[in-house]
């Protein structure tokens, strides 16, 4: 799937949860699938930035992270 149709796929998929959340008076349900779509979303771009930072070269930080035990 390209990169455009996985975006709206997923803009379909937060908008069917925030429909549902206000329907139901439940603003957690389906946080962990937000989070999820959201955290994949952010991983990817970093990747892209780091990757090719261009004009944003400058402005990087690199931070450690720590390695998961």
């Amino acid at each position: 799937m390209e990169l455009r149709e996985r975006l709206v796929k997923e803009m379909e998929i937060l908008q069917k949860l925030d429909s549902r959340r206000e329907r139901e008076f439940t603003p957690s349900l389906g946080e962990s699938i937000e989070r999820e779509i959201l955290n994949r979303e952010l991983r990817e771009l970093e990747a892209d930035i780091l990757a090719d930072p261009g004009a944003l070269e400058s402005q990087l930080v690199r931070v450690k992270r720590r390695e998961p035990r």
